[in-house]
């Protein structure tokens, strides 16, 4: 698997050791490498990890996947403030999935499937705000083009840009690789949304936290006049989105996009609300606003993913108070900003 250290890389890779797999995972620096070998100490003869800094790189993977039986691609570069969007975003985002695609397809490849992390914003229209009618699934794609992720001046809107055309560029991929039958693998895409919950990968502080954890940590520590507007709704507990690419490892068929975005959508109005009840003795920091208002986006259809992983998924409540549980213990415990 690429992307073993980060928030989500961190939950797959513990539920795989979990389960039994043997796993080899790529991180991007010796640091990172020698965190994850001490957190795993007892699965040491399951787990190997090497260090590579960039999988954008005109590098092959090849050694990555030697005697391999699947790759989980989790990599993928997030700056929501590039200098410059092809080259910081679009073009690598594009670029290490390929490689990894060429990688799989090398001649005398043991690999079987390959499960790329994609997101939901590569099958909605961001900021589109209300679509009447309109239920979001598998079917669904980001409208975006490579000029307008050029263009544009949102770093948000560009990073899912990218998302959304190395996914495509993946698929083109597989369509014109394999016209004869000729790779010996499948793919699978797994899509979730703003991912939230504790996190199991290793952090010296908080200034470390990945994107979505640094905005839910800000919550709690910072002093917050009126509600945040809501910009993201759809959101999947981490190890919710964790479990769907182990279980799809586990499925003797499995076909195309996945959609893992929880159906009970977020707000921070919700969020705050948790807050104060879940932690009226520590958090004082949450406004209430009784006419806050959202403007809802369109509703999303998973009934493909809970048919083919058994999911039950994480409550929102469930979700953010263990998230919010940890911050506290991590703050207790000495961890720094």
């Amino acid at each position: 698997m690429t992307g073993a250290s980060s928030f989500l890389g961190g939950h797959i890779l513990a539920q795989l050791l979990e389960r039994g797999y043997k796993v080899r995972g790529s991180v991007r620096s010796q640091e990172k490498a020698d965190a994850i070998r001490r957190n795993y100490n007892a699965y040491s003869h399951k787990l190997e990890i090497l260090v590579v800094e960039d999988i954008s790189a005109d590098v092959s993977l090849a050694k990555l996947m030697v005697d391999a039986v699947a790759v989980v691609h989790v990599a993928s570069p997030v700056n929501l403030n590039p200098a410059n969007n092809e080259r910081d975003l679009l073009r690598p985002a594009i670029k290490g999935t390929l490689n990894v695609l060429r990688a799989a397809a090398t001649n005398g490849s043991t690999i079987k499937r390959v499960i790329l992390t994609s997101t939901m914003a590569t099958m909605s229209q961001v900021g589109s705000g209300p679509i009447p009618g309109k239920i979001y699934s598998e079917a669904d794609w980001n409208s975006v083009t490579w000029d307008q992720a050029v263009a544009s001046p949102d770093g948000h809107y560009v990073y899912c840009a990218s998302k959304t055309l190395a996914e495509q560029a993946a698929w083109r991929f597989m369509r014109e690789e394999n016209k004869a039958g000729s790779l010996g693998f499948d793919m699978v895409s797994i899509h979730p949304g703003w991912l939230l919950g504790p996190f199991v990968h290793h952090v010296e502080r908080f200034s470390d936290l990945s994107m979505s954890l640094a905005e839910c940590y800000e919550t709690v520590t910072k002093r917050q006049e009126r509600l945040p507007p809501t910009k993201v709704q759809y959101w999947t507990d981490v190890r919710d989105a964790a479990r769907a690419h182990v279980e799809v490892l586990g499925l003797a068929k499995a076909e195309g996009r996945y959609l893992v975005a929880n159906p009970a959508k977020f707000d921070w109005k919700k969020a705050f609300s948790i807050l104060r009840s879940r932690f009226p003795d520590q958090y004082h920091n949450a406004p209430d606003e009784p006419g806050y208002t959202v403007q809802l986006r369109p509703e999303v259809d998973v009934s493909k993913a809970e048919k083919a992983f058994g999911f039950g998924w994480t409550s929102l409540d469930q979700s953010y108070t263990d998230m919010v549980e940890q911050f506290y213990k991590l703050r207790r415990d000495g961890m720094a900003d």
